[in-house]
């Protein structure tokens, strides 16, 4: 799995320097951001796709948990959080945490 990951947290590093690439040359913040934010869901379930399923069940129910669906935070869910059109297209070139760093109680329907 170790490898795997190492192979996502690249991809969406690559992702990362096309956003700050696009962003430097001038685009529009909020193209880049929904341009980004659909790559970045991409990127997911590409790898999701190569995904043990003990692992994919843990991503799934994290994910699920926190943004009520299986892909992840959708650009308004981002915006509605406050975030910048700016500070959207560049999360979206940072890969959130893997599963197993995650505390075990955010994983269970009770918690």
């Amino acid at each position: 799995m170790s490898d795997l990951r190492g192979q996502y947290e690249s991809a969406v590093a690559a992702l990362g320097e096309q956003v700050a690439g696009m962003l430097a040359s001038g685009a529009a913040e909020e193209q880049v951001a929904r341009w980004a934010v659909a790559q970045r869901n991409q990127l997911k379930q590409v790898y999701r796709g190569l995904t043990p399923p003990d692992v994919l069940a843990l991503i799934e129910a994290r994910t699920l948990a926190q943004y009520g669906n299986l892909v992840g935070p959708s650009v308004a869910q981002l915006r509605a959080g406050g975030k910048s059109w700016a500070a959207v297209a560049a999360s979206a070139g940072r890969a959130g945490s893997p599963p197993q760093a995650q505390p075990a109680a955010k994983l269970t329907p009770d918690a």
